[in-house]
């Protein structure tokens, strides 16, 4: 009974790290196709965001009237810094949740070695939530700072939804605080295994 229990976590954990580098392939991918398309078009960058809501006529069949909020620019004459923040949003992101994905890799295997509670794995989990965090607050960072930049190319600012850009980080956020809670997981287990073994 114990050793299926044990089999079974095994596989859980294998699990866990065949879909880590998954991850880790996708968002390499994801990362390099999003500056692909930022410069897809010569002498512009091509950025999809928020946008007044306003009614077009959808291309659907003889065409149907609706509300769009969000769009697809392609702006040229963009100022560099602008630019360079954009690139900005989509590498650091890109690399912080990466880290993330390698880390929780790292913490499976050494779960699989059978080591559970001890300081590496307490770090381990923290710095997975810290780039969670990170990822959630740097990518709307930069990218608030590259949008301002499109929208003035277009003579226009970009005021009306800056905030609503911090909230498509929410997930990771909520990720943050999960992993967060494992970490004190880890840390409780740690002292409670060092006072076990100082009764010994």
């Amino acid at each position: 009974m114990e050793s299926s229990k044990i089999k079974a976590d095994r596989n859980d954990l294998n699990t866990a790290i065949v879909v880590g580098a998954l991850v880790i392939a996708w968002l390499l991918f994801d990362g390099i196709r999003r500056i692909v398309e930022l410069f897809g078009t010569a002498g512009s960058v091509t950025v999809t965001t928020r946008v007044p809501a306003q009614e077009i006529t959808a291309a659907i069949g003889d065409g149907a009237p609706a509300i769009v909020d969000s769009a697809t620019l392609v702006v040229a004459d963009v100022n560099t810094v602008s630019i360079i923040s954009l690139v900005l949003a989509i590498t650091l992101r890109a690399l912080c949740l990466i880290a993330v994905a390698v880390l929780g890799v790292v913490l499976c295997r050494r779960l699989m070695r059978g080591i559970l509670f001890d300081r590496v794995n307490t770090r381990l989990t923290f710095a997975m939530s810290i780039g969670l965090l990170a990822a959630g607050l740097i990518g709307p960072w930069f990218e608030n700072m590259g949008l301002n930049g499109v929208v003035a190319a277009l003579g226009g600012e970009f005021d009306y939804q800056r905030w609503l850009l911090f909230s498509d980080g929410i997930p990771l956020f909520v990720a943050a605080i999960a992993v967060g809670v494992l970490v004190i997981v880890f840390r409780r287990g740690t002292a409670l295994q060092k006072d076990a073994e100082g009764l010994v």
